[in-house]
């Protein structure tokens, strides 16, 4: 039997195939039908003339997106999501290879722009916000291709929108990206000028965007000191002690890096913005305090100090990853003696759903059913997010255990008149019957018939609940 033709893909190898003449055809058939695929053909077809035509092309676009004030509703908003992704795809794939300097400054523009798309759009998807991190992220790119005497010009222009919080959070991540591609020279120039222009109120709650700029340049330079007076400068409440720690420490500078670390770090007011959510967030990941104290504390050959403060972090939090960690800087012979006593803290401890919660991450099921069946009568059902998948783990090999958070958690329900987890509750008894065959009963705990027959005679009339049982 002859092998069937292998189907040609929707790629570069599969449309090479379709030849130069129906492509072709296929275009114009499209850019009639498709205003955005028309305008980036002719953006294309003016790229051939240089930098110039399309750069006309270009602004006359970012001209009408800036002036226009009317709203966009409905299913208008997803069409006019698909013309900024043709206007970005112009200026990235079609200018960015004739003229990446001039595109980058259309594409710092558009970005710019965005404050009046978001006063235009309701944009609840999130796809127009998202068009604008791809856009931020596509400047990064072509930061790093641009000629000496065009990367010398982009700071100015990027500038004026980093002078206030920047609430809507583009203007900022699209400067951190750019500083990635400039040259060391142009970076330099470009911190003294914000330098001088990051004058904070004492009080103010909020982060400037020139800092996050600053932190990045200082990155792209690799330049530790400049992180440092950074972080001076800025009044106590908006200084970042941890993310300076640890940038100290991986340079091997631990007598500083203790000093940061031990600095407490301000609460203070903050706000997810669209650039967060949508283009990649500029705000740092906070290390953890504690591991990276005891870390500084072993670069200083102090190891008591060190296991000390993991220690201390463990019986705050129940940190299964943290007691790994004394674990595993525990001598010859201490690390039976360090498990046994966190395991004897874990049982004294009152909080009896993180004690649970360390059982099932560390792993060790055979406790955690035990602490489980050592104390049927504590269990409360109202933390159904820590008991549902503690059961869930404890259903296999430890059926008895499973059983006793399940129960908790149906009976709460059903006392409660929780209606909207009925469904929920009807799942938790199905579990129930299908574990009660592997359940040896102890002396004083009711068989699984007879736990039915309770909740008959206490719950007979939750007939919505009575209704989803199979």
């Amino acid at each position: 039997m002859a092998k069937a033709a292998k189907k040609p893909k929707l790629d570069k190898a599969g449309l090479t195939v379709l030849g130069l003449d129906r492509l072709i055809d296929i275009a114009l058939d499209e850019a009639a039908l498709n205003v955005s695929f028309k305008k980036r053909l002719n953006a294309a077809l003016a790229g051939i003339s240089g930098g110039d035509a399309v750069a006309k092309l270009v602004d006359s676009r970012l001209d009408t997106l800036q002036k226009a004030r009317t709203r966009i509703k409905g299913q208008r908003e997803r069409l006019f999501a698909k013309e900024l992704e043709s206007l970005l795809a112009t200026i990235v794939k079609e200018f960015g290879p004739v003229d990446p300097g001039m595109a980058l400054e259309r594409l710092i523009r558009f970005v710019f722009g965005y404050e009046v798309i978001a006063d235009r759009a309701n944009d609840s998807s999130g796809r127009i916000a998202k068009i604008y991190g791809q856009a931020c992220e596509a400047a990064g790119e072509l930061a790093k291709v641009l000629k000496p005497e065009d990367a010398a010009r982009i700071p100015a222009l990027v500038t004026p929108g980093i002078g206030g919080a920047d609430y809507y959070g583009f203007h900022t991540l699209l400067a951190v990206r750019i500083t990635g591609g400039l040259p060391a020279d142009v970076l330099k120039t470009w911190d003294e000028t914000l330098a001088g222009n990051m004058k904070i109120p004492a009080g103010s709650p909020y982060l400037p965007a020139i800092v996050p700029v600053r932190r990045a340049i200082a990155d792209a330079r690799h330049d530790l000191d400049s992180h440092v007076l950074i972080e001076k400068a800025l009044p106590e409440g908006l200084q970042e002690p941890k993310l300076l720690a640890a940038r100290l420490f991986e340079a091997g500078r631990f007598t500083e890096a203790l000093m940061w670390v031990r600095r407490p770090r301000k609460a203070r007011m903050g706000f997810l913005r669209r650039a967060d959510i949508h283009g990649g967030s500029v705000a740092p990941v906070q290390p953890d305090a504690a591991r990276l104290e005891a870390a500084i504390l072993d670069g200083m050959k102090d190891r008591t100090a060190a296991q000390a403060v993991r220690w201390a972090a463990f019986e705050e939090r129940l940190d299964a990853g943290i007691l790994r960690d004394y674990i595993a800087k525990a001598g010859d012979f201490e690390e039976f003696e360090a498990l046994d006593k966190a395991f004897a803290f874990i049982e004294r401890h009152p909080d009896v759903n993180a004690a649970l919660a360390f059982y099932l991450e560390w792993p060790r099921l055979d406790l955690a059913a035990r602490y489980v069946t050592r104390r049927t009568d504590i269990w409360d059902g109202r933390f159904a997010d820590a008991l549902a998948p503690a059961a869930i783990a404890l259903e296999v090999n430890h059926p008895a255990a499973a059983t006793v958070l399940y129960r908790a958690m149906l009976d709460h329900i059903l006392r409660a008149g929780l209606s909207d987890a009925y469904q929920d509750a009807a799942s938790y008894l199905s579990r129930l019957s299908d574990l009660a065959g592997q359940v040896q009963t102890e002396p004083g705990q009711m068989t699984h018939g007879a736990y039915v027959e309770s909740l008959r005679q206490k719950h007979g009339r939750r007939f919505g609940f009575w209704s989803q049982v199979t």
